[in-house]
C-alpha cells in the first residue's frame, strides 16, 4: 500500500469516527429534549372552519401529538377524547387548525325550535318547597284578589298544565342574606321552556297575579282532567 492509499484509508476511518460522534451527539440531544418534554399524548384539532353554535363530530377532527403536560395545563385544557364533545356546541367561530380546548365549547341549549326560556319567582312556601327539581312536571296556578273593575272577586286559574321544570335556582333569601341584616323572603327562580304563546301568558300572570303556585304532577298517565285555563272564577275582561 503506497502512501496515497494509506492517507485515503486514514481519511475514511476519520470520517467514520466523525459520523459516529455526530450520531451519538444527535441521539444525546434528542434524549435531552425528550426528557424535558416528557411523555406525549394526542389532542384534537380542526380540519376545517367551524361556525359558532355548531356541533363538532369526528369528520372535522384530526389528532395532533403534543407533550402530555400540555393537555393537563390548567390554563389550556385540551380536548383529548371525542366523548368530551358530546352534547356540546362551539362558543364562537373556530378556524381550521385550531387545537380544541374545553373553553371553546359549551353545553348545547336544551330548547327546541320555537321555544323560549323563561324564569319566574315562586314563593318557597307555596311552591312545593324542596320537592321541585329539574325535570319535575308541574301545573302552574295563579291567584287573583278583587281589584276594582279588573277583578270583581277572588279567583284561581290554572295558567299552564304539565310543564317540565328546566332549572331550579338559588332561593333569593339566601342570596340576600347579610346585605339587609336578615331575610326578606324566600323566593326561588324556576325556569321553564315554553312556546311563545305560553311564555307570554306566564309573564302576564306573574306580573299581575297576587301569588303563583306550583303543583307537582304525578308520574301516572294523564287523564286529561286538568286543562290549562281552567278557573274557579271569571275575572272581568279575561
Amino acid at each position: 500500500m503506497n502512501p496515497r492509499q494509506r492517507r485515503g484509508v486514514l481519511l475514511m476511518i476519520l470520517a467514520a469516527i466523525g459520523a459516529v460522534v455526530v450520531f451519538l451527539g444527535l441521539m444525546s440531544y434528542v434524549q435531552s429534549v425528550r426528557s424535558e418534554v416528557g411523555a406525549m399524548t394526542y389532542i384534537y384539532a380542526l380540519k376545517q372552519d367551524v361556525p359558532a353554535n355548531s356541533q363538532i363530530d369526528e369528520t372535522v377532527l384530526t389528532q395532533v401529538e403534543v407533550p402530555a403536560r400540555w393537555s393537563t395545563d390548567t390554563t389550556k385544557t385540551f380536548i383529548t377524547d371525542v366523548e368530551q364533545l358530546r352534547g356540546k356546541v362551539t362558543v364562537t367561530n373556530l378556524a381550521k387548525g385550531a387545537w380544541l380546548q374545553q373553553g371553546m365549547v359549551i353545553d348545547a341549549p336544551s330548547l327546541r325550535g320555537g321555544q323560549r326560556e323563561i324564569a319566574i319567582m315562586i314563593d318557597a312556601e307555596t311552591g312545593v318547597a324542596g320537592k321541585v327539581q329539574p325535570g319535575s312536571v308541574v301545573d302552574i296556578y295563579a291567584t287573583f284578589q278583587p281589584q276594582g273593575r279588573t277583578v270583581t272577586k277572588p279567583c284561581v286559574i290554572r295558567v299552564l298544565a304539565r310543564q317540565t321544570v328546566l332549572e331550579v335556582g338559588t332561593p333569593a333569601a339566601q342570596r340576600e342574606a347579610g346585605e339587609a341584616g336578615g331575610f326578606t323572603g324566600a323566593s326561588v327562580p324556576i325556569t321553564f321552556a315554553l312556546t311563545a304563546k305560553d311564555s307570554l301568558r306566564l309573564a302576564y300572570v306573574e306580573s299581575f297575579a297576587d301569588k303563583l303556585r306550583l303543583a307537582l304532577v304525578g308520574s301516572g298517565q294523564d287523564d286529561g282532567s286538568a286543562p290549562a285555563g281552567e278557573q274557579v272564577c271569571s275575572p272581568t275582561g279575561s
